[in-house]
This record gives C-alpha cells, sequence and structure tokens, in this order.
C-alpha cells in the first residue's frame, strides 16, 4: 500500500512541475482591474494584448501591450496609448491585426459626443516600433453610438462597428469600411447595415474579416433577442451582402451572433445564452459555404457543459482547427474558464479536446479571447489576479503539444492519460464493456456502450490513479489513467 501511495505521489509531482503552456504572459507594470488579456491578437513576431481599463493617460483609458518573440520566449517592447487618452476612454476594446497594421477601438472616446466613439490604427514603422499612425472619427458619429466597440483588420481593409448607431432605429447598429490607399491612409469606404435594420438589433456587436468576407452579428435583432448574423462579401467592388443567417430552433434571449467568426468555406455563429445544457451554458452554430449559398451544418456544444459556461465566448478558426472558449467553466474553480479544440474531418467538425490552463484558478476567465497563428496559440485570462486583484494574464501554448495527447493505441484508444474532466474512448469494437476502478479495485463506472467514439466527464472524480477495462468479448485491454 505504502509502494502505491508513493506512486501516485511521484505521478502528481512530475505534473505539477510540467506546465501545459510554454510562457505565461503579464505586462511590466500590471494594475488592479486592468482587464490585461481581454482582448488578444497576434502574426508572425508579435503579441498584440489589450489591457482597456489600464492606466495608459487616465484612469482606464485603456493600454495596448506588445511582445515581441526573441529567441523563443516573448518580452515586451512597448506600451502604447493615445496622447488624447481620457477617462474610461477603453482604448484597446478589440483588436485586429495585419502584417504591419493594427486597429484597435476606443469605443467610449467622446470627440462626436459622449461615447461617440473611435477607432486608431497602427503601423510597424520599422522592425520593432509600432505608433499611432492615424484615429478614425467618422463625420456623421454621434453621442453614444460607441463607434469602435469591435473592430477588425485584413489586406487593405478594416471595419469598425457602430453597435448603438441609430439610423434605423434606437440601437440598430451599423459598420464602416475603410480602405488603404497607395500614401498609407485609411479613408472610409463604406457604411452598411444589415438588409433588414430594425430599432434594439445591434448590428455590429460583433465583426470578423477575412479576404473577401464580412460576418456582423446582430445579436439583439428580434423582440425576443433570438439574434442574426449577416455574411457580406466584395463583389464587383463593393461589399455586398450575400445570406442573413437564422438557424432553426432558437429560443428567446439566446443572442445569437454574439460572437462571429469566418473563413473560406465556414462561418461560425455563437449564442452564449443557449440553455442546452443549463441555463447560459453556449452553444456555436456552422454553417457552410455551399453552391447555393450559405447553409446551416451543425451545433458545436460542449461535451461536459453546464450552466453559465459562456461556451463561445471567443471562437478561432484554422483551416481544420476551430477553437471555442467557454471562459466560465468551472474546471479550476468557478468562472476559471477553458478552450475547446474541433478538427474537421469529412466535412463535420468533431469534438478533439478540451484544455485548461495548468495553474488555472477561480474567476481567471480562461478562454475570453483566443488567438491562433501557426503553431502559436495565445489565449486571455483577463480576470487573472496573480499579479494584482483582476489585473489579467495571458497564456502561449504550442498548438500541437495542446492537441497531442498520450494515448495507449491497439485495437482501443483511450486519451488524455492524464486527465482534469473529460475522457475519450476510441474504438474498433461496436460494442463493448467499460469498467472504471481504482488501485483498490472499487469500481466507479460500470456501462455497455454501442458506439464506438464515447466522450464523458469524470469531473466528479477523486483525484487519484484509475483503470479502464474495455471488454468486446473477444478482446480485453486495460488502461492507466490519472485523475487530477
Amino acid at each position: 500500500m505504502t509502494f502505491r501511495i508513493f506512486i501516485i505521489l511521484i505521478l502528481f509531482i512530475n505534473i505539477l512541475k510540467s506546465q501545459n503552456f510554454s510562457q505565461k504572459i503579464f505586462p511590466n507594470d500590471p494594475k488592479q482591474g486592468a482587464y490585461f488579456g481581454r482582448f488578444v491578437a497576434q502574426n508572425d513576431n508579435y503579441l498584440v494584448i489589450s489591457a482597456y481599463k489600464d492606466f495608459g493617460k487616465a484612469s482606464s483609458s485603456g493600454s495596448l501591450f506588445i511582445f515581441q518573440n526573441k529567441n523563443g520566449q516573448y518580452v515586451q517592447t512597448q506600451k502604447i496609448f493615445p496622447e488624447d487618452g481620457t477617462v474610461e476612454q477603453f482604448f484597446g476594446y478589440s483588436i485586429g491585426i495585419n502584417n504591419d497594421w493594427i486597429i484597435t477601438g476606443a469605443h467610449h472616446d467622446s470627440s462626436k459626443g459622449a461615447s461617440s466613439g473611435a477607432a486608431y490604427i497602427l503601423k510597424n514603422v520599422n522592425t520593432n516600433e509600432w505608433r499611432i499612425s492615424q484615429k478614425l472619427v467618422p463625420d456623421d458619429l454621434s453621442e453614444a453610438d460607441e463607434f469602435g466597440k469591435k473592430v477588425d483588420l485584413y489586406g487593405q481593409f478594416a471595419v469598425s462597428s457602430s453597435y448603438l448607431d441609430d439610423d434605423f432605429g434606437i440601437n440598430s447598429g451599423s459598420v464602416y469600411i475603410f480602405k488603404l490607399d497607395s500614401s498609407g491612409y485609411w479613408h472610409k469606404f463604406s457604411k452598411i447595415y444589415a438588409s433588414t435594420p430594425a430599432k434594439y438589433s445591434q448590428f455590429g456587436l460583433s465583426v470578423d474579416l477575412f479576404k473577401d468576407k464580412l460576418i456582423v452579428g446582430a445579436p439583439f435583432e428580434g423582440n425576443k433577442e433570438f439574434g442574426s448574423a449577416y455574411i457580406f462579401e466584395f463583389i464587383n467592388n463593393n461589399w455586398v451582402e450575400t445570406a442573413k443567417l437564422i438557424p432553426e430552433g432558437l429560443n428567446e434571449f439566446d443572442q445569437f451572433g454574439i460572437t462571429v467568426k469566418v473563413n473560406d468555406d465556414f462561418a461560425f455563429v455563437s449564442s452564449i445564452k443557449d440553455d442546452d445544457l443549463g441555463e447560459n451554458s453556449g452553444t456555436v452554430y456552422v454553417f457552410k459555404k455551399r453552391q447555393t449559398g450559405w447553409k446551416y451544418s451543425q451545433k458545436l456544444k460542449a461535451p461536459d457543459g453546464a450552466e453559465g459556461d459562456g461556451f463561445g465566448i471567443d471562437i478561432e478558426l484554422s483551416d481544420s482547427i476551430a477553437i471555442i472558449g467557454s471562459y466560465f467553466d468551472d474546471d479550476k474553480g468557478q468562472n476559471s474558464g477553458s478552450i475547446y479544440f474541433f478538427q474537421l474531418k469529412n466535412d463535420k467538425w468533431r469534438f478533439q479536446k478540451k484544455l485548461t490552463a495548468d495553474d488555472g484558478e477561480e474567476s481567471d476567465a480562461f478562454g475570453s479571447s483566443i488567438s491562433l497563428k501557426g503553431d502559436n496559440l495565445l489565449v486571455g485570462a483577463y480576470s487573472d489576479s496573480d499579479e494584482g486583484f483582476l489585473a489579467g494574464s495571458a497564456y502561449v501554448f504550442s498548438l500541437k503539444k495542446a492537441l497531442k495527447t498520450k494515448e495507449i493505441t491497439g485495437r482501443t484508444r483511450v486519451f488524455p492519460s492524464v486527465i482534469y474532466n473529460l475522457l475519450t474512448i476510441e474504438s474498433e469494437y461496436s460494442k463493448f464493456q467499460i469498467k472504471l476502478y481504482d488501485i483498490n479495485g472499487n469500481i466507479y463506472k460500470n456501462l455497455f456502450s454501442n458506439k464506438s467514439n464515447i466522450i464523458f466527464s469524470l469531473k466528479e472524480l477523486p483525484k487519484g490513479l484509475y483503470f479502464i477495462s474495455i471488454n468486446s468479448k473477444r478482446h480485453l485491454e486495460t488502461f492507466k489513467i490519472v485523475k487530477f
């Protein structure tokens, strides 16, 4: 018995020594309540992390922090805030980056009236210095439009929403599009609205720009906040609405459209107020571009989703990987947060893995913001309190390592071998018995499956060493796992 306890202790000590992230990032001057990590972005060489409540120029005026990759580690090289910053301007609320350009919002800027809003353009003027090059304040802004609430940038176009614009009724919303000219100046190109504008819709509360596609969320559209999303495509030198997305099965106050993401072939739209797995557990709808237009494809949920998780708060996409934040997941304590990986296989997105920060704690909100560039995965945890109450942090992961799972292969795969919550079993057998028991032979699960792929939660399982037997009558396989 003493020997068994000794082995388990060694396993836990090794786990504690080996963190699953490659770097945890803080600003050089962390401040309480700054929300560092609420928005994150990156290109090949730089990380851009906002702290929109940081004391840049004034209380909660906001700041952007630039980190440069030096010998495999990210080092802060700049802290940027506008000289015209004011109290609660919220500079840094939302970020877009592409090559040598950054756009960020300051939706409480008051250049055209209280909270009329603004957006700032930054340029990389040499190999290691970013400077504010332009402040965007459209002439038709009005008080409380909150222009700059959500921004993005791709190629020669930048977008900034004015989700409380009243052009088609109170808080109907709009999105401004800017284009880069040959002199390096961003000028207003167009202003777009929903094809069915309505008061209180908040069109523009979410935006995402990718190549010739722009997706815009209007999560409060409808009398009961069902929500919707719109896709625009650049056709004949104009941004033209090509689809309005409203899936079947929406319920009152789902707020479909709170987060949006698009690539060449798929559009993802979240509904963090969806109640399928408990009140406000959250879900993400996927649409596929086909010859006949954008069509509903599937609905993604967290396999272990629960009340209040907020699954879908942020979404990041590559060609074959989707990463979805669940910032109020409770695996590491209430509202500690997590992210979920889904992989594209045979035109469907299938759950692959769940990831939490090894040092995650209560109220961190890990997964509130996500950015992926190649193998570099950046995840924000804006209410992490390691450096002060709600000071915030961000994590850098290797995508390959994050997706890698230790597994025992044969006719059956059981992974990961070290778990916090979710366990996956993939088998060649169509029917088999599963038994989960501890080192003393106490059985915790005993069930039969007629599915070759099973995901189930071991969240309530006490920490320790366990064994899983898979019995198909013809073959018996046994696996060892550690619940941490």
